[in-house]
């Protein structure tokens, strides 16, 4: 076969998966790694281009720069590992610092001494260093659960393409001991390797797309359950949580409490200060929710300036310790904006059997507002009857 009609067939190939990726690329604008894998398309069409050229154009052309690009083909496929995983480059020294030894060498052994299995091996090593880089990436970061498939899928396929390589380099070693081997008039078994190795790389492309894309819907995902400003669970996801939890209980039983908290004449900080620094403060009793409740805790930003607390396995004492620690942990804030104090109502319920979201929230939203009726920066708990509501000035909030 001659080399020419085998690049131009994997040309085609890349040109028609570029077509493809474009596509991809205008449905997704924001999708992480695309323009990595873009270029790592590029850089492959233009090497294979080259290579097919050989027999018309300078060494320098065909071999030297079209190996140039392929392997900054590899670099880019690292490079959109590392941005599919948001995770730190580390390109130098390694796996760059041996493109800067290759490019010499593959000089030296084509215009120095020519050495047909010289520059095969050069090719091999770049390649493999950075694939197996980039494997060892994608096993190791993958930060949730679902991103773990299509990424050690992605990994094998480079160790495959790596081994491939090593394969090639001892088959001409075997075959062709005096480096006679003819690249433009390759036997069947360089066009088998051949053929490989360029299917092996359109599936590695494949394979980062599908991570890409998998990681791209677990943030639309991520975006769709989260208060932007506090990082917060939203309503919806807080509820639809609350759901869920209320059916485990009505399964296996035990209780759960929801403290309800609002934030007391907060309009007037954003009447005096602006909204910026109102934002700011919902930031700050983010950070307050998060650091006095418990990791099993459920928090959320429920409206404007009202939060919520879904404390699991807590019953009454529990529930009412917990909301007047976050009642006292918000009164005890320093360093707001404009030297403002803040304080919470707070509104505390417990599940009871049978109970729907609506009718939990409900009683909870009810305790809240006995809270504000009673003075404000309080902690109140849902009774059955109006007279046993319980509202908390004295004995849980200091007086003054």
């Amino acid at each position: 076969m001659y080399t020419p009609f085998l690049m131009c067939g994997y040309a085609a190939a890349l040109v028609l998966m570029l077509v493809g990726f474009r596509g991809v690329r205008r449905s997704t604008p924001n999708l992480q790694g695309s323009r990595q894998l873009n270029w790592f398309i590029l850089c492959g069409l233009f090497g294979v281009l080259l290579i097919g050229l050989r027999p018309w154009t300078p060494a320098l052309v065909s071999i030297v720069l079209s190996n140039f690009l392929l392997f900054a083909g590899a670099l880019f496929l690292y490079l959109a590992a590392v941005d599919i995983l948001e995770t730190k480059s580390h390109l130098f020294p390694w796996p760059s610092g041996i493109l800067i030894v290759a490019l010499p060498l593959l000089v030296w052994f084509t215009y120095g001494n020519d050495q047909v299995l010289a520059r095969l091996v050069i090719h091999a090593t770049v390649l493999a260093a950075i694939f197996i880089t980039t494997a060892v990436l994608l096993f190791r970061k993958h930060a949730d659960p679902e991103t773990r498939q299509p990424a050690r899928a992605c990994a094998w396929l480079l160790i495959l393409a790596t081994c491939l390589q090593g394969a090639w380099c001892l088959f001409e070693f075997r075959a062709n001991p005096d480096g006679t081997t003819n690249f433009i008039h390759p036997d069947l078994m360089n066009v088998g390797f051949s053929y490989l190795s360029m299917v092996l790389g359109l599936a590695i492309v494949i394979g980062l797309l599908w991570l890409a894309l998998t990681a791209h819907r677990l943030d639309l995902h991520k975006m769709a359950q989260t208060d932007s400003l506090t990082g917060l669970l939203n309503r919806r996801a807080f509820e639809e949580i609350l759901r869920r939890e209320l059916l485990r209980l009505d399964f296996g039983g035990g209780q759960m409490g929801i403290a309800l908290i609002d934030l007391d004449y907060f309009k007037q900080v954003n009447d005096s200060l602006g909204h910026f620094a109102g934002d700011d403060v919902l930031r700050r009793i983010a950070l307050v929710l998060r650091d006095g409740t418990r990791p099993s805790d459920v928090l959320a930003r429920y409206g404007g300036e009202e939060f919520v607390v879904l404390l699991r396995n807590a019953g009454l004492d529990e529930s009412l310790s917990a909301a007047e620690r976050i009642r006292r942990h918000i009164a005890d804030l320093s360093g707001l904006p404009g030297s403002v104090s803040l304080t919470a109502s707070i509104g505390v319920a417990v599940s009871q059997a049978g109970d729907t979201v609506t009718d939990f929230l409900l009683r909870a939203d009810e305790a809240l507002y006995r809270s504000k009726r009673e003075g404000r920066n309080q902690v109140s708990v849902y009774r059955e009857n109006e007279d046993e509501y319980e509202a908390f000035p004295s004995a849980l909030t200091p007086q003054g």
